[in-house]
């Protein structure tokens, strides 16, 4: 916990909105701006938590070691809905259109801020900004210096430490961070069983800026992670694992931005970066005899794999409940039955759920004062997305998108300024698409300021839901399977028999969104409300799976309500932070209904009792997801104490459950459970 700082009444400076630095009470959006202070008040160990300082923002754990953070959310997956941001750069993957949480390439202790645009901003960003935008801003090289060690224990197996290093140089500045986060997952089981969620991650990255002279600065990123998390069977019912589900990950990306000043007026920045994920998932199975009144692992297990399986599922139209309940009678199978019969040892494979992504982009952007009353800032982008995957696509995919963009600003009259903003764009699987906002915002006296916000967005569809091409491989198999596949299995390339394939001929979802808010500075009191109406259209609600694939537009969404965010800061050394939330919703699906919250808040107070002694403590409430409410409270005490030229810091923190209740799904019995650990930090 920082030290606290004097209470201002200048509003403080945001990027995000309309991609430039502006007063937040001139924005064309609804802002959170969770900084350094907050971070360390929350006690938060994970990015993911700290985001539930946001109203409206859910920021859970809906499978264990898999967070899932969403504006407004509706479903559980709900994160392909949103775009996330590490310093300007897109996080948000193409080929399952998500955001890896576990796996994003910078620590919690390396972000300066975060910046979180309420509502759609598809304006600024494009699409899939859509619900609205997370900038994640981490520490500028040139405000580090020196070296730092912190490592960190507690239950649950929680095991971190991190590993930092930043020097200034003539002209420049570079830093470097280590990380890693590790722990056991929760105690409790998921879906009846041993609950599959601990998780090892490693992220490292790095940045080195440059002043090549008074107008041109140079800015290199690179890092990356690398994680492993246990995941749980989904085939129980269909065979034995002999070897659990692992999923590894890499992630690598580099990035280069150039910032050229023609004037105080006029300023170009060139940005480009280029990022890969890797994700492997391997498993090993013994499968079930399926005309096996017991459900015994045996030769017949390998007819889930035979050609002539296959062939009686696509028949049935990829449904399943028709192929099992015509599998007892089709003449085909029951041949292939008895030749499977005769190979007499239970088949037994390795599977493996993979994707590969890369993607590439350039993006141009100029900011020009014109006047005393009108800015604009105005770019283009060009983006290549490309994904392999035997498992979700069969082979590759591709996506190219050309963009340009525009926000311009203009003072009225003084007291009123009016943005309007759009953001053109054209895909291949999409077509093209233009996303507009309007803003207004008015002064109405020194420290009150209203506004009002139209904007439309879309959410084009990923390559996955486009191009979707389920196919599980049978790799390594047993004998004598291995080597008699052909004759054995109808087929040299043997795969599960059920499989999923997309018509690519799903629309963007659409939402139009209106508000009006109140931002106001005052006395050490900072305040935003906003009235909002969101109405999404064209929804991808139903399941995409293996086993549940629906593919259609029908989803619809409505949602109405009321947010507010209070920062009450009375003296340096004490500071009050509040935020609420009230939503009522609609929709015509109820897989949408599964995480929106009627009522939902948080309260921090944080107070730096002298100059070694600080303590804060932090309730959370969100009523209710998917009928269960999650109600939580944080307690942390920290201490500093000097050593020589060096500063060791303590933290001990406490994350209490004040219900029994599970979190989203009745399995998910993780609020049973107290955590706590104990953390040590050297400076130097």
């Amino acid at each position: 916990m920082d030290m606290m700082t004097a209470p201002s009444d200048i509003p403080q400076v945001v990027l995000t909105p309309a991609r430039v630095s502006e007063p937040q009470s001139e924005v064309p959006a609804s802002v959170t701006v969770i900084d350094r202070q907050l971070i360390n008040a929350s006690g938060a160990r994970e990015l993911y938590q700290v985001l539930r300082l946001v109203p409206g923002m859910t920021a859970v754990k809906v499978d264990g070691n898999v967070p899932t953070v969403s504006y407004h959310a509706t479903k559980s997956t709900d994160i392909r809905r949103m775009l996330v941001l590490i310093d300007g750069r897109s996080v948000y993957q193409p080929g399952l259109a998500r955001v890896s949480w576990n796996d994003l390439p910078v620590d919690l202790n390396d972000v300066e801020r975060i910046e979180v645009t309420r509502g759609p901003a598809a304006a600024a960003y494009g699409a899939n900004a859509y619900t609205g935008v997370i900038n994640i801003i981490t520490r500028d090289p040139r405000d580090v210096d020196g070296q730092q060690v912190t490592l960190r224990g507690g239950n649950n197996g929680v095991a971190d430490g991190r590993v930092s290093a930043g020097q200034h140089f003539s002209g420049g500045a570079w830093r470097v961070n280590l990380a890693q986060r590790a722990d056991d997952g929760y105690d409790e089981p998921f879906e009846g069983r041993e609950a599959r969620d601990a998780k090892h991650i490693t992220t490292l990255n790095a940045e080195w800026v440059r002043e090549l002279d008074e107008r041109n600065t140079l800015t290199l990123q690179a890092g990356g992670t690398k994680s492993r998390l246990q995941r749980p069977g989904a085939l129980e019912d269909a065979g034995v694992y002999s070897q659990l589900p692992v999923q590894h990950t890499q992630r690598a990306f580099g990035a280069i931005q150039w910032q050229h000043a023609f004037s105080d007026d006029h300023q170009l920045q060139v940005n480009s970066y280029g990022q890969y994920n890797n994700e492997q998932t391997p498993y090993s199975v013994c499968y079930r005899d399926p005309f096996d009144p017991n459900q015994a692992v045996g030769p017949g297990g390998a007819l889930l794999f035979s050609k002539e399986l296959r062939d009686l599922f696509v028949a049935s139209g990829n449904d399943l409940d028709t192929t099992l309940a015509n599998a007892a009678s089709d003449p085909a199978l029951l041949q292939r039955y008895m030749t499977v019969q005769g190979a007499g040892a239970p088949f037994c494979a390795d599977s493996r759920m993979d994707i590969e992504e890369i993607r590439y982009d350039l993006e141009v952007q100029d900011t020009l004062q014109i006047n005393d009353r009108l800015r604009l800032v105005s770019g283009v982008d060009v983006r290549s997305d490309r994904t392999q995957s035997q498992y979700y696509l069969s082979g590759n995919a591709e996506n190219s998108s050309y963009r340009a963009f525009g926000n311009l600003a203009v003072t009225v009259i003084d007291p009123v300024i009016v943005n309007l903003g759009g953001y053109w764009e054209h895909d291949t699987i999409s077509g093209e698409n233009f996303s507009p906002r309007v803003g207004v915002n008015w002064a109405v006296v020194p420290g009150h300021h209203l506004r009002y916000v139209f904007s439309k967005a879309v959410r084009t569809p990923d390559i996955y839901e486009d191009q979707a091409d389920i196919n599980i491989l049978a790799d390594n198999l047993s004998e004598p399977f291995a080597s008699q596949t052909q004759s054995l299995l109808g087929w040299s390339r043997p795969a599960f028999f059920v499989t999923q394939q997309s018509p690519g001929t799903m629309k963007p979802e659409e939402i139009r969104s209106w508000e009006l808010g109140y931002y106001g500075r005052f006395a050490g009191l900072e305040m935003d409300v906003r009235y909002f109406h969101e109405s999404l259209t064209n929804l991808l609600s139903d399941p995409l799976t293996p086993f549940e694939f629906d593919v259609n537009n029908e989803g619809r969404v409505d949602h109405r309500g009321t947010e507010g965010q209070v920062t009450w800061r009375p003296i340096s050394s004490q500071m009050l932070r509040l935020t609420a939330a009230h939503l009522h919703s609609r929709s015509n699906d109820n897989t949408e209904r599964r995480m929106m919250t009627r009522d939902s808040g948080s309260a921090l107070w944080a107070w730096q009792m002298t100059s070694q002694w600080g303590f804060s403590t932090t309730y959370y409430l969100a009523r209710s997801y998917n009928d269960h409410p999650f109600e939580q409270l944080n307690l942390q005490l920290l201490f500093r104490q000097p050593i020589g030229n060096a500063q060791l810091q303590w933290r001990a923190t406490l994350e209490h459950p004040l219900n029994s209740e599970p979190v989203v799904f009745p399995e998910n019995r993780y609020q049973d459970d107290n955590r706590y650990w104990l953390s040590a930090t050297v400076s130097f």
